[in-house]
């Protein structure tokens, strides 16, 4: 029923907005002195839909360089998708009723009910915290971002949404970096 709810929503008008960006002072922000940006071009970039709409997701905020740009699709207010873009590299957040799925990986026994398995990932703590794992292939171009749960197991969404990564064909290793830092910088409003 939930998938039927997100597929009926998803053929309706997406309604594309851009999003206010503020400066704030980054004194406070994650050591990110292994990003490949300078900090003092951080801004805050807040996102989520509001606990009205009756989602157990959390609001946040996250931190990136000036040179991604930030819009936002809604097709009601009941469900928000972020999306930062430079060049050909893009992270989404989106947050909806939606179902979710279990993250596999080397080691964990097979389950029988909704789960991805991935073969490589990248472990990340956000600024609430949290534990995610950027989660793919090996040279993969797109990644999907898992995070621990308190059983200890690691699934999809997350706290702050579902979460991918788009990478162009060529991509670099310094900017995916950079991605984790921003998604390292995510914290609950």
């Amino acid at each position: 029923m939930a998938y039927g709810g997100y597929y009926f929503g998803t053929q309706t008008k997406k309604i594309t907005k851009p999003e206010a960006i503020t400066t704030e002072d980054t004194s406070e922000t994650a050591d990110l002195s292994n990003s490949p940006i300078n900090e003092e071009q951080l801004i805050t970039i807040s996102g989520g839909v509001a606990k009205s709409a009756g989602l157990s997701f959390d609001q946040y905020t996250l931190k990136a360089s000036d040179e991604w740009k930030v819009t936002r699709e809604n097709q009601t207010t009941m469900d928000e998708k972020l999306i930062l873009v430079k060049g050909g590299y893009q992270i989404s957040i989106f947050q909806a009723a939606t179902g979710g799925a279990l993250c596999l990986y080397e080691g964990d026994p097979d389950f029988e009910g909704p789960s991805s398995r991935f073969k490589t990932f990248k472990e990340l703590t956000t600024q609430d915290d949290r534990t995610l794992r950027r989660s793919g292939e090996e040279n993969a171009t797109a990644f999907t971002v898992c995070q621990k749960y308190s059983d200890g197991s690691f699934g999809q969404p997350t706290n702050y949404g579902h979460i991918s990564i788009k990478l162009p064909n060529n991509w670099d290793e310094n900017d995916l970096e950079e991605i984790d830092s921003i998604l390292a910088s995510l914290k609950k409003v």
